[in-house]
């Protein structure tokens, strides 16, 4: 391939990634890659159920490629790993896909998430194999805390990819769940920035929308800089302990899913670029 199988890779801290979530329901992929690169992303996040979706539809990795490749994009974030502890037949096929497209595309990492069956040593087990079979292809693995899960904070999901113990196993930090969940400052000040394989930013109001936990994620989330997280405190502790990669912008939101996508996409990166701004 050209460009951006390296690229996604070479992200860096200026660089901006379109989480798939936050154009929920737009199936039409070249408008979305389209509407990120106008904005200025470098990279944009797939949903595994949508890419075997279109792939159902006829479109084959190539038609991916050259869409990717005209508007100079890179595929950096698959969306998500499920049902690997124990790893399940849906589990297996996730992974297996997830492989494709790091082999294929050079995506940047896969997110897991739980819920998971046994002990911590049971998780680290299941995700260990996770971590293995992504790095043959140069896949990172980020495990992500929901609080809705048995994984429900920060400090339970270290606990299994520390004792993984993979290089490419690491974390997804989403500043919904650390600030929505259970806020562990004196967690984040401390982590290894080889741990921190993805950020997603977004913001919030200063109390939840509805009293539904999951409901209030899918549906209210904010743009960055627009609520009331401590945005810049969370950043900055990030980056005091060495992460130098992109960030990745995941808004959820019914309010902006009734807008146009490319409006969508350059308020998120107008906004996000500003709030990365002042941190320097």
């Amino acid at each position: 391939m050209g460009q951006p199988t390296s690229q996604a890779r070479a992200l860096g801290s200026n660089d901006l990634i379109l989480s798939h979530f936050s154009l929920l329901g737009l199936e039409d992929f070249e408008r979305r890659v389209a509407a990120a690169a106008t904005a200025g992303f470098t990279g944009i996040g797939l949903f595994l159920g949508d890419y075997q979706l279109l792939r159902g539809q006829g479109r084959d990795d190539a038609w991916f490629e050259q869409i990717l490749e005209q508007h100079q994009l890179c595929l950096a974030e698959i969306e998500v790993l499920m049902d690997w502890c124990p790893l399940q037949e849906r589990g297996r096929h996730q992974l297996e896909l997830a492989c494709h497209l790091g082999e294929r595309f050079g995506a940047r990492h896969v997110a897991a998430i739980g819920p998971v069956a046994g002990s911590v040593a049971d998780a680290s087990k299941a995700f260990a194999t996770l971590c293995d079979a992504a790095r043959e292809v140069g896949l990172d693995v980020a495990l992500e805390h929901l609080p809705f899960t048995n994984i429900e904070s920060l400090a339970a999901a270290l606990a299994i990819i520390e004792g993984a113990d993979r290089s490419n196993g690491g974390l997804c930090l989403d500043t919904w769940h650390h600030f929505r969940g259970r806020v562990e400052w004196d967690v984040l000040a401390v982590l290894p920035a080889e741990r921190i394989k993805s950020i997603q930013l977004n913001d919030g109001p200063s109390e939840p929308v509805s009293a539904d936990y999951y409901r209030d994620t899918v549906r209210h989330r904010m743009i960055p800089g627009t609520g009331s997280f401590d945005l810049s405190r969370f950043l900055k502790s990030v980056r005091r302990q060495g992460y130098a990669g992109p960030v990745s912008v995941e808004v959820l939101s019914e309010d902006l899913w009734e807008l146009p996508p490319e409006r969508v996409c350059m308020e998120l990166a107008v906004a996000t670029r500003e709030l990365l701004t002042a941190q320097t």
